[in-house]
């Protein structure tokens, strides 16, 4: 499936890359609005939710998933790697805003931070939008990486590292009160799904 043309240099890919997250970032905030104006219509809260720790030093882990998209460069081995990737995250991340505005849903309560708290953990408090938590895109973008690195080059070391990074980021969202279990496991669905989907239709041309 070609979105991109091969012949894309790395630089230009990283340009296309800025491009995506400048119109994922407005959606992503429009979504929210959208359900913090409608309210909450799923609750994804279960017991066990309530078990986790809170840790806040498990921000920095939280934070890794802003830039591991940057390891496709690392993991890319053919040609239409990019691109393949590429077509997957697009799918992906519109079909998250498309849940965001239907099912408006809202992540966990905050611990009250202490007043040593963390800067950079008062500060994603206060950008994350609280509406788009179902499902969680902060879980479904590391974990279809994860899937890409190990379609692309199978059990190599980079590809154990991504899956072990996929994982860690996950947990730190239950641990710093930004998703519940739900989130999560509706993250790493979505994830499996596009990517599957997408390489059964790549495949059928």
């Amino acid at each position: 499936m070609r979105f991109f043309p091969e012949t894309y240099s790395a630089p230009r890919y990283l340009l296309i890359m800025a491009g995506c997250y400048a119109l994922w970032v407005p959606l992503y905030y429009f979504t929210g609005w959208i359900g913090a104006q409608r309210g909450a219509v799923f609750d994804p809260a279960l017991p066990i939710d309530a078990v986790w720790p809170f840790v806040p030093e498990m921000v920095f882990v939280y934070l890794i998933a802003y830039v591991i998209v940057l390891a496709l460069f690392a993991v890319r081995r053919s040609a239409a790697f990019l691109n393949q990737a590429y077509v997957n995250f697009i799918a992906m991340n519109l079909l998250a805003f498309a849940f965001f505005a239907l099912l408006p849903t809202m992540g966990p309560e905050r611990t009250a931070l202490p007043a040593d708290a963390s800067p950079v953990l008062s500060f994603m408090f206060g950008l994350d939008a609280r509406w788009n938590a179902f499902p969680s895109l902060h879980v479904a973008n590391p974990t279809l990486i994860a899937l890409l690195a190990l379609h692309e080059r199978g059990p190599a070391p980079v590809s154990i590292v991504l899956v072990v990074v996929a994982i860690a980021i996950a947990a730190s969202t239950l641990l710093v009160r930004q998703h519940y279990l739900l989130d999560v496991a509706g993250g790493m669905f979505l994830a499996v799904i596009v990517f599957y989907t997408l390489r059964n239709i790549r495949n059928g041309e």
